[in-house]
């Protein structure tokens, strides 16, 4: 048995330390899907990937088998401006909440996990006074060499008392696909609290844990994301600490995703009651909708598991495009059949020449698709297909293209 770090996400919910959490869906012990082989023969350390739910907020949880120090370490692999559709999304939020706020110079954005300062460069070009908190030093430097002042340090109530004094009340606090990779979410949000006045907007972005369960889009669950999200469970950890969910703002991101929007002083519209009331409707709360989560993610898996042994039944060449960790939990939880992929590419130049974690899948430049000849070619990344497809079709015209979720589908007939 691996020893658990603390009960949060296992007997206690880490949002709002109820103790009334149901098991969801187990998919078995997997590698960390930020620990790349260096080798193909590499053996990576696995531990359990057990989702389960708190009856009482809804929220979506996993237990701690490991630090973050381990999962966000300094030669961490994810950069956010590798990805065109993430510069453009953050392109848009800067410039709507740029408007929306009046900010300018004598105004402070800070973003809790900066990745690369792919959106606070975008803040930046705007005129505001930017600052990013980016645990993982090789992504903050990346951001420090953009122009974008970075923290390498984990956030908390620690840190944000840290900021506060030096550098005073920021306007606007962004927490972008960052939230659900906080263990104590607790820590994280009483800091956000202390950072923030009552002038302070605070907006957290991440998928919705209600969308995941509807759409069965059990591959975001991952060991990064300690918890997945809804408006009842921020509403309940928010609370604790004097802030108001006081907007839900639905996106078409990772499937389906919300931007909440939190403040001391605000008061909640009717797009919170809509959210709250849509979350109830669509069975967050019903065990007869986390089993068919369950029934549909095991068909999903199977589906892909029958579909790499037909291709290779056929004699079709298969690779891969975007070594996401979405991919990683799908190609896991498939097994052996994973290894019918020849290699998948990534812009991403930290992951090149090394090998996918668990499926022991070797990673190429995008520039490498074509060089087997692929009869075709699975987009792991399934939500940005749009975007990869018109890149393989350029570089691999005769290959048939593919995603796996929320079926196997073929995108070029």
């Amino acid at each position: 048995m691996i020893d658990l770090i603390s009960k949060r996400g296992f007997s206690i919910c880490r949002g709002c330390d109820s103790k009334n959490l149901v098991s969801v869906l187990d998919l078995g012990e997997h590698p960390l899907p930020a620990e790349y082989g260096e080798n193909k023969s590499d053996v990576l350390d696995r531990f359990p990937l057990h989702l389960r739910i708190c009856k009482d907020c809804g929220l979506g949880q996993l237990a701690e088998y490991v630090l973050p120090n381990r999962i966000f370490h300094d030669k961490y692999p994810y950069l956010s401006s590798a990805s065109k559709y993430w510069v453009n999304h953050a392109k848009r939020f800067a410039s709507e909440m740029t408007k929306k706020l009046s900010l300018d110079t004598d105004n402070l954005v800070v973003e809790l996990g900066s990745n690369d300062g792919y959106l606070l460069s975008q803040f930046k070009k705007l005129g505001v006074s930017v600052l990013g908190v980016e645990p993982p030093e090789n992504t903050a430097e990346i951001a420090r060499q953009a122009g974008v002042p970075t923290i390498s340090k984990f956030f908390g109530e620690k840190l944000g008392n840290y900021i506060l004094a030096e550098y005073g009340h920021p306007k606007l606090i962004v927490v972008n696909n960052v939230y659900a990779h906080i263990p104590d979410q607790q820590d994280f949000t009483r800091g956000m609290a202390v950072l923030a006045d009552d002038s302070t907007i605070i907006t957290i972005e991440n998928p919705s844990f209600d969308i995941l369960l509807n759409s069965a889009l059990f591959d975001t669950i991952y060991h990064e994301h300690y918890s997945y999200l809804t408006a009842h469970s921020v509403d309940a950890v928010s609370k604790k600490y004097g802030l108001n969910l006081f907007h839900v703002e639905r996106l078409p991101t990772h499937g389906g995703s919300n931007r909440y929007y939190l403040s001391h002083l605000k008061q909640p519209d009717e797009t919170v009651a809509a959210a709250l009331d849509d979350e109830k409707k669509n069975g967050l709360f019903s065990e007869d909708k986390w089993k068919e989560f369950f029934s549909t993610s095991k068909q999903a898996i199977e589906g892909l598991r029958q579909w790499f042994s037909d291709q290779k039944a056929a004699g079709n060449v298969v690779v891969g495009y975007g070594a996401a960790h979405k991919g990683n939990t799908f190609l896991n939880a498939v097994g052996e059949a994973s290894k019918t992929l020849k290699y998948v590419v990534d812009a991403s130049h930290e992951k090149h020449g090394k090998f996918l974690p668990g499926s022991q899948v070797p990673v190429l430049a995008p520039e490498e698709l074509n060089s087997i000849n692929p009869t075709d070619v699975l987009i792991l990344p399934w939500n940005i297909a749009e975007e990869l497809t018109s890149k393989i079709t350029s570089l691999a015209p005769d290959a048939r293209i593919w995603v796996a979720q929320p079926s196997m589908t073929q995108l070029n007939k």
